[in-house]
């Protein structure tokens, strides 16, 4: 058997969506998993996320567009428990504090990790907020903002009543919500979500309390829910 059909073998048999290269270089020498590989997205097997990172494929039978066998949050998630990025990640990506900006990025907490590896899927990206940047975020204006670790939506919403800011999606915003959807990546969002994107819009939050808002709310959720 050919390497790349033994190597499309062992990828249709490992669970989960995210394959490293590491996971599949015993099976042939260096140069010939490389060559393995790129014939493996060529034939729409795989898609690459990164340096040694793809993610499992299939080909649209009529379009023969090839799209990954999960959407970006997933693979980001599984990506970063198999390359140990996160806190706790080891046993399972699930355990990832995660956060999806409107523009369909994802942003990973990585806690006192500090990492530059790139992960990207067409054109969404995925960047990190790690303890020392999430200490040293910037305020928007003259005012200082101390960013809160919990009751986070309960701030939100009295921060964007304060300034008498509320969401309205704009055009964009509902061009990207299809083109996601058409994409097989289901939305994920929510009224504070929502709210967090319109202060920053309106000039009360910077990119970077955003995120960390946005950040210490999943984290809040996600801690609150293992405690029912």
């Amino acid at each position: 058997m050919k390497l790349v059909d033994r190597m499309r073998l062992s990828i249709r048999r490992r669970a989960g969506h995210v394959v490293l290269r590491s996971e599949l270089a015993g099976l042939g020498s260096a140069s010939q998993v490389s060559d393995a590989l790129r014939t493996l997205q060529r034939d729409g097997d795989l898609v690459r996320l990164g340096s040694g990172v793809y993610a499992k494929a299939r080909r649209d039978a009529q379009t023969r567009t090839v799209r990954p066998a999960a959407d970006f949050q997933t693979l980001a998630r599984e990506a970063a428990a198999k390359l140990h990025m996160t806190p706790g990640s080891a046993a399972s990506g699930h355990n990832a504090p995660i956060a999806r900006s409107n523009n369909g990025n994802i942003v990973l907490d990585t806690g006192h990790r500090r990492l530059s590896r790139k992960l990207a899927l067409g054109e969404r990206r995925v960047s990190y907020i790690n303890d020392r940047t999430r200490a040293k975020v910037a305020p928007a204006s003259d005012r200082r903002l101390v960013i809160p670790a919990t009751n986070v939506a309960e701030f939100v919403r009295d921060l964007a009543s304060r300034h008498q800011v509320s969401y309205s999606p704009t055009m964009s915003d509902q061009w990207a919500e299809t083109v996601t959807k058409l994409a097989g990546d289901p939305v994920r969002t929510g009224p504070v979500q929502d709210l967090l994107v319109a202060l920053q819009r309106a000039g009360k939050l910077s990119t970077a309390e955003m995120t960390t808002l946005l950040v210490n709310y999943l984290r809040e959720r996600k801690q609150r829910v293992r405690s029912i």
